[in-house]
């Protein structure tokens, strides 16, 4: 059994919907004190144990809680990270549809992603708030931090290659 502690540091920090955007290979499931079978493993922290991605609804920053969380479950074959940066998110995504993470009221979706940060990996939100820039936000020691601009971070998107195309009978 994973540890809450475990849990929080990989929670995505932000308020109010959950989104799947009628993608039917990834959903949002109620975590009961157990991970999900099918939850989506977003790498490993440093001891080598996977982390997970969890969503939790929280006004003004980090807080620890376990109540009202939710995993990222599903397929993991139907996704897949894409490396970016702040500047060049835009472009870097242009072909691809990121999995929404939450919705912040008054400003947009936000989409997950992770970064390898004092060597551990460090899952948060990327925000679109700005136009032709995307800031990711993670949590670490209790302080919510922002990358800015030139550091690499990944992107998870939805992956649809993996779906065998019927041949044709001519």
């Amino acid at each position: 059994m994973i540890r809450f502690k475990l849990l929080f540091a990989t929670t995505l920090l932000f308020s109010c919907i959950f989104c799947t955007c009628g993608y039917p290979y990834f959903y949002w499931r109620e975590y009961t004190g157990t991970i999900p079978s099918d939850a989506i493993v977003a790498g490993q922290d440093i001891s080598g144990k996977d982390l997970y991605i969890e969503a939790i609804a929280v006004l003004n920053g980090p807080k620890k809680t376990d109540k009202y969380i939710k995993i990222l479950s599903g397929e993991q074959n139907h996704l897949r990270w894409v490396v970016t940066t702040a500047k060049d998110f835009h472009e870097d995504m242009e072909d691809k549809v990121g999995v929404i993470g939450r919705h912040e009221d008054g400003w947009g979706v936000t989409h997950i992603g992770r970064i390898s940060y004092e060597g551990e990996t460090k899952i948060g939100k990327v925000n679109l708030f700005r136009a032709g820039k995307a800031n990711f936000y993670f949590h670490d020691r209790g302080t919510e931090r922002d990358i800015g601009d030139n550091y690499l971070f990944e992107v998870l998107y939805y992956n649809d290659d993996y779906v065998i195309e019927p041949r044709s009978l001519h």
